[in-house]
């Protein structure tokens, strides 16, 4: 089945990730072209995590927990530099969680 792209740019991601974190690649530089940028931060963002991915079992079933403190990482700084700009005391609600898109027929999951 089709995972959909967000599926495939995390195991691209995780591909990445292992091959540097094995020795058998270099960490990428920043690609010129804005198109191939994204793909290159998601990678970028999941290489803290790659020791917590090649130890796993599962590594599909641990992807997107690193991949959602990764995000987490992300989004706690860009509230770090920015929340005080927010009226009143600055204070900024944030909910998050994993969604799982499942095959047609099953009921999608989502994990807070």
């Amino acid at each position: 089945a089709d995972g959909g792209t967000c599926c495939g740019s995390a195991v691209a991601a995780a591909g990445y990730v292992t091959s540097v974190h094995r020795g058998e690649a270099e960490p990428a530089l920043c690609p010129t072209d804005p198109l191939d940028a994204q793909q290159h931060f998601v990678g970028s963002m999941l290489l803290p995590y790659a020791a917590q991915l090649e130890g796993s079992d599962e590594r599909m079933v641990e992807l997107p927990h690193a991949l959602y403190n990764a995000q987490m990482e992300l989004v706690g700084r860009i509230l770090e530099k920015s929340a005080g700009a927010v009226a009143g005391e600055g204070r900024v609600a944030v909910l998050g969680g994993i969604q799982i898109n499942t095959p047609p027929g099953f009921t999608d999951y989502y994990l807070p």
